[in-house]
């Protein structure tokens, strides 16, 4: 060790046994309020690249945020479904007992489309083929749909674009019939080889 560093260690109660005057720290904070801001060096770009990367990255994130609200919120894939979120508002001024119903509908056919699709993997032809015939359907309601702003007939268009929502419903219905069918004839076929 060093001498200083023993004369310290030897002389500490009388280092630490006076304090400097409040006159002192009152000087010292004056300094220290008074003394301008140390300025940043640019250390070959890093600070500036820094801020790039931050905001850069928040971006990213609000971008990554507003793809996610979009898919949960946003228009649906068509899988044959009739969206009635367009034309929700005109249809509630045009009759809202028609608009409840149309709203109904189309949320049952979707229903009845999801359950349809876990036939997908096991059947993948049949499940086109029961595709292929809601689609038709669902394309003459989009056209009554497209056509509704425009017509004068209004009230029976409606009516038009209900009946073709039934007819979608029951033949969801029908197709989800020979779905239960088809796998009770695999139940009974798989008791019988058991």
């Amino acid at each position: 060790m060093s001498q200083l560093e023993n004369f310290i260690r030897n002389n500490r109660e009388e280092f630490d046994g006076e304090e400097p005057s409040p006159r002192v720290w009152k000087d010292l904070q004056k300094q220290l309020e008074a003394a301008p801001a140390p300025v940043k060096k640019n250390n070959g770009g890093s600070v500036i690249t820094m801020r790039i990367l931050k905001w850069s990255a928040a971006a990213a994130i609000l971008l990554l945020a507003g793809l996610g609200v979009f898919h949960l919120i946003g228009p649906s894939k068509n899988t044959g479904t009739a969206e009635v979120k367009p034309t929700e508002d005109l249809l509630q001024k045009i009759n809202p007992t028609y608009a409840k119903e149309v709203y109904h509908f189309t949320q049952l056919i979707e229903l009845k489309q999801s359950e349809l699709k876990q036939i997908e993997k096991d059947d993948p032809e049949l499940y086109q083929q029961f595709l292929g015939d809601i689609q038709q359907l669902d394309s003459s309601y989009n056209n009554l749909k497209k056509e509704l702003p425009s017509n004068p007939n209004r009230e029976q268009l409606l009516e038009a674009m209900i009946e073709n929502l039934k007819m979608q419903t029951e033949l969801l219905n029908q197709q989800l019939q020979v779905i239960q069918q088809i796998k009770q004839s695999k139940t009974t076929n798989n008791v019988k080889t058991i």
